[in-house]
């Protein structure tokens, strides 16, 4: 009998669910993915797995009994797993951000601070990785000030000795600053000033890594742009990778997933979404 996962989000499925479905379609013993607008427990019957989107999320989560130690430092979560007759909340973002950086970015040096770009929760997952990756100096970066501000308290609150620091994306540029990662969390759009700003990339050390993470644009104009600074780069097909690598990790599922099958399909499918959202 398949699995079945749900994602609940208003609006147009995520970037996830939409591969999921995408894969289902490849392969028969595949997971069915479900969606629905609003979460409902009755709709938890005969489900496996329930993705949220962070909007969801909030909602669901003042009320949670339970909180695992991940989702109650960085008050949120993305996904919804049952264990016995219960259901507890994850963090499936954060798991597949540090997959990638483990095993495509062991060599960065963790003695220089890495820069986060995004806010609310996305940012705060990416800051946590990057603490347990080792780094002690953490720069937020993004448009709304106070609320990086914000994020920032609630990140301090579970990392002792870490330095969190906000930049202001106009000084970007300006300031001498140089740091070994940079991870993106937000949809830049090719006409912004922010996606300007980041690509002159004069912050990173040389070899250093930039990932953006956002599943937004699956081409990624500012990992191109990374490239042609002799960055290593690491895209968000990277990212689509490690969550459904995840997923069916969770799902007691990945002897059906083979790795090469899995890299084309999301070729296949960046092709036929070159802006996906």
């Amino acid at each position: 009998m398949n699995k079945k996962i749900l994602e609940f989000r208003e609006g147009e499925a995520s970037t996830l669910f939409r591969f999921l479905q995408f894969i289902a379609k490849k392969n028969p013993d595949f997971p069915v993915p479900e969606q629905h607008p609003t979460f409902s427990e009755e709709l938890l019957a005969g489900a496996d797995a329930a993705l949220f989107s962070f909007e969801q999320s909030r909602a669901l989560y003042p009320s949670l009994q339970v909180l695992p130690t991940q989702v109650r430092l960085l008050e949120c979560f993305d996904l919804y797993l049952p264990e016995g007759a219960k259901w507890y909340p994850r963090l499936l973002s954060y798991e597949a951000l540090h997959k990638v950086l483990v095993e495509q970015a062991r060599d960065v040096d963790i003695r220089m601070p890495a820069f986060v770009v995004g806010e609310g929760e996305c940012l705060r997952i990416a800051a946590a990785v990057c603490t347990e990756l080792g780094f002690g100096e953490i720069y937020l970066m993004g448009e709304n000030i106070t609320q990086l501000h914000r994020e920032a308290r609630i990140l301090s609150r579970g990392n002792l000795g870490i330095k969190f620091k906000v930049l202001p994306i106009e000084d970007l540029t300006i300031q001498a600053i140089s740091a070994s990662l940079i991870v993106n969390t937000v949809q830049l759009d090719s006409e912004s000033e922010l996606l300007t700003d980041l690509s002159y990339f004069n912050f990173m050390t040389t070899g250093g890594y930039a990932f953006d993470s956002h599943l937004g644009n699956l081409q990624s104009e500012l990992m191109d742009e990374a490239k042609q600074a002799e960055l290593k780069a690491l895209f968000p097909k990277d990212m689509l990778q490690a969550l459904v690598e995840t997923v069916f990790e969770k799902l007691k599922q990945s002897h059906l997933l083979k790795p090469s099958d899995l890299a084309n399909w999301i070729e296949e499918f960046k092709n036929e979404n070159s802006s996906s959202v």
